[in-house]
């Protein structure tokens, strides 16, 4: 019992100091989150939408409040939420404050929120209340709604965290701010993602994280990879899920299932070959985006050219347009690291036929062999055959390393 007592008790000892650990090093993050579970509570957000409530139009930011003098609601505005299951990602989404603030200290993580909240609410009022000039039904549309939640703030403090994480991390979680951030604002658009993109953007261009040409040639075949896997993840996506942006909607069920089949299973063919640094992979790649671009430019023109003209034809054209952007990011990508798409299909060693693990199992059953012999048997290993037997190696920036 006095064991189990005293153990008991280090137990106890040991989760108070990891909370007063916590508490210790993360309190404006813990704040955040209570204030904005109390005004949940007190306002009945938690569990109605707030957006109904009358108290919506006075607390909300966003162009209107600017224009007719309520320039609080950048404060009062960032402590509520829209909708009541709003409530997870939001909480879900501090987790960049608190490790931002668990690295560098509550300034740093209380001056990356405040500017970028700040900035990603004042610069999208901006961008609209210019874009309301337009004829642009996507911007007439933003220009006139309200928005509430520290969504921008908590945004950019996702990017400074990224930005904190050790290479290759770093790179592959900017690439998915960046990439998550363009797709929904290309295909929603909603006033939140225009929101969401300034906070990434500012952090981006303050922090300058992203070295492309210092990273190694695996890297940036990865991020190839990724990128091409988002564009067939975005071919399916806005065939299945209806979408509204600023460059027209999709239907569900808008395209042919046939034609997205095709070119999902190309771009995956593609996607293979530039992770594993093929040439052919890299040309069907660049021939593919090139296509896509000038689609989209020839859209913008025939829009230029002809605007009472009806140039429907399979989907909304418009949309042709944002995936062009994105095609061209890629472009633009690809050709910046060409140096890492040099490989050529890899030649055979060894005679025919090649051999299998099996056939080195059997070879070893039949002739025997020491503890050396059956390391050949282990993963990640290739094989060649020669006239007396079987060699076990491995391709290294191409070379073969040999088991011996």
């Amino acid at each position: 019992m006095t064991d189990t007592a005293a153990t008991e008790t280090r137990a106890r000892s040991t989760l108070g100091v990891g909370i007063r650990t916590v508490v210790s090093r993360m309190p404006a993050t813990i704040v955040f989150v209570l204030a904005l579970l109390a005004v949940g509570v007190i306002w009945q957000g938690l569990w109605r939408s707030f957006k109904h409530n009358p108290l919506f139009a006075e607390v909300a930011y966003g162009l209107p409040a600017f224009l007719e003098g309520r320039w609080w609601t950048p404060v009062t505005g960032t402590f509520f939420v829209v909708h009541p299951w709003v409530y997870l990602i939001t909480i879900a989404s501090f987790v960049g404050m608190g490790y931002l603030e668990w690295r560098r200290g509550t300034r740093v993580a209380l001056a990356y929120y405040t500017v970028g909240q700040l900035f990603a609410i004042f610069a999208s009022a901006l961008a609209l209340w210019l874009l309301a000039f337009t004829p642009w039904p996507w911007a007439q549309r933003e220009a006139l709604a309200l928005d509430v939640g520290p969504s921008g703030g908590t945004m950019a403090c996702l990017a400074a965290a990224a930005s904190l994480l050790p290479s290759p991390w770093r790179s592959r979680a900017w690439l998915v701010l960046l990439g998550g951030g363009a797709v929904a604002l290309l295909y929603w658009g909603s006033l939140a993602d225009i929101e969401h993109t300034f906070a990434i953007l500012l952090v981006l261009v303050v922090a300058r994280p992203l070295r492309v040409r210092r990273v190694s040639v695996q890297e940036q075949r990865f991020v190839a990879l990724i990128a091409v896997l988002a564009l067939a993840a975005i071919e399916t996506l806005t065939s299945i899920v209806p979408t509204d942006g600023p460059f027209g909607r999709t239907e569900l069920g808008g395209g042919s299932w046939i034609d997205t089949a095709i070119d999902v299973v190309i771009l995956l063919l593609v996607a293979r070959g530039l992770f594993r640094g093929r040439r052919w992979a890299w040309v069907i790649a660049v021939v593919l985006a090139s296509i896509n671009v000038m689609l989209g430019i020839l859209v913008i023109a025939l829009y230029v050219s002809f605007p009472a003209a009806d140039l429907t034809w399979d989907g909304d054209p418009s949309v042709t347009v944002a995936t062009a952007v994105l095609w061209g990011i890629l472009l633009v990508y690809l050709v910046w690291v060409r140096g890492a798409f040099r490989g050529r299909r890899r030649a055979s060693l060894g005679l025919s036929p090649t051999p299998t693990d099996s056939d080195v199992r059997q070879m070893l059953h039949d002739f025997g062999g020491g503890t050396l012999s059956w390391m050949t048997t282990w993963e990640g290993l290739s094989y060649a055959r020669t006239s007396s037997g079987i060699v076990a190696y491995q391709r290294r920036s191409g070379v073969a390393l040999v088991l011996a």
